[in-house]
């Protein structure tokens, strides 16, 4: 009984033992995969985390890209932008160009009969020579016209024109019944502060044969007006020009001369022109016809916007 009860009792320990043994075993076996998974779960979270680093980085250059891209599109606008400005710009200033006040004084050459022709005055401010103050002009061998009634009409039609185009126009006679010296004129352009100064006459030759249109302009040595001469010479060449061209008149070009009162006294650029000659059957049957006097005033005046840069493009 006694040897039964022992080997009874050795294997129940034997057994706990074994039990015991298991449990440890079961318990290490657990705390292995317990930090395995730990391990394999923080390696899971830094793969993670270095691949939301590159989704990151992929995206930060995509937006990169697309910024890029955006801005290639948005530059041609730009330009495209910055062109439209730059020509608003110009025509803003063409514009303003255009809508600038100038004031155009016309001097229709001469007066009618009746007037005191025997009082002279001097050539220039401060000069000794003096000069008739008053002359009474030439005629047309075929219209009878006197060159004085000539001049005024063309200068009246003249001054309607520069009107429409938005200048203002002083004019130094509108009838013919008038007493008005060479320095009287430039005063009259002087004192409405004139910005050019522009005489319509016609010319006359004892040779009926010469025939065109001229204009004249001072010297850069000219005493009183000298400083003025590169201005004067281009307005007279642009009026002269465009006169020609829009009539078919002959070119005779300019001259150059420093002793005409009418242009010494005279604070602004000044020119003569001298349409035609009246001495010439051909030029003055021209110049007396209305049609034909339509031509002149459109030249003239589209050489006034020429020397004022008001040229249509």
């Amino acid at each position: 009984m006694r040897s039964k009860r022992g080997d009874t009792m050795r294997r129940m320990f034997r057994y706990a033992a074994l039990v015991l043994m298991l449990t440890l075993t079961a318990s290490q076996v657990c705390s292995v995969q317990a930090t395995l998974t730990e391990e394999e779960q923080e390696a899971y979270r830094r793969k993670k985390e270095e691949k939301a680093a590159r989704e990151t980085e992929t995206e930060a250059e995509t937006e990169s890209e697309s910024e890029a891209d955006e801005a290639a599109e948005k530059e041609p606008e730009t330009e495209t932008e910055s062109a439209s400005e730059n020509a608003s710009q110009e025509n803003t200033e063409k514009a303003s160009e255009k809508e600038a006040v100038y004031i155009v004084a016309i001097d229709p050459g001469h007066q009618g009969p009746g007037q005191d022709m025997s009082g002279t005055e001097p050539v220039g401010p401060g000069s000794d020579v003096m000069k008739a103050r008053l002359a009474t002009g030439t005629s047309g061998v075929v219209s009878g016209l006197d060159e004085y009634e000539l001049n005024l009409e063309v200068s009246l039609q003249l001054r309607d024109e520069l009107e429409e185009r938005g200048y203002q126009v002083v004019m130094t006679r509108e009838d013919h019944d008038i007493d008005i010296s060479n320095i009287g004129r430039c005063e009259v352009a002087n004192d409405a502060g004139a910005d050019i100064l522009v005489r319509i006459h016609a010319n006359g030759s004892e040779d009926g044969s010469i025939r065109g249109a001229l204009a004249t302009a001072p010297s850069p040595t000219n005493p009183y007006i000298g400083s003025m001469a590169e201005k004067c010479v281009n307005l007279a060449d642009t009026i002269l020009d465009a006169y020609c061209e829009e009539t078919g008149l002959a070119n005779r070009g300019l001259w150059i001369t420093d002793d005409m009162t009418g242009m010494n006294w005279a604070k602004m650029p000044v020119t003569i022109l001298e349409m035609g000659f009246m001495t010439n059957a051909e030029d003055d049957a021209y110049m007396a016809d209305a049609d034909h006097q339509k031509l002149m005033v459109e030249g003239i005046a589209d050489g006034i916007d020429v020397y004022f840069g008001r040229t249509s493009e």
